[in-house]
């Protein structure tokens, strides 16, 4: 049976305008790639319960637990 879930990107980006912010979010996206820009999953609603992924897996919340 399959269920539904929540993935999502999220980056900070200072930006001048709404347009800049998402050139630069694809910019990131391209750049890193999902080797190394984590994405959020959790079962919708349980959002409590995300955890990060990257393409090995399951990623550190915590960067600096690298």
């Amino acid at each position: 049976m399959s269920r539904k879930w929540l993935v999502s990107v999220a980056l900070p980006i200072e930006a001048e305008s709404a347009e800049e912010a998402v050139r630069e979010y694809w910019r990131y996206v391209t750049e890193l790639g999902p080797d190394e820009l984590p994405a959020y999953v959790s079962p919708a609603g349980d959002e409590l319960q995300m955890t990060a992924y990257v393409t090995d897996g399951v990623a550190p919340l915590d960067p600096e637990e690298d």
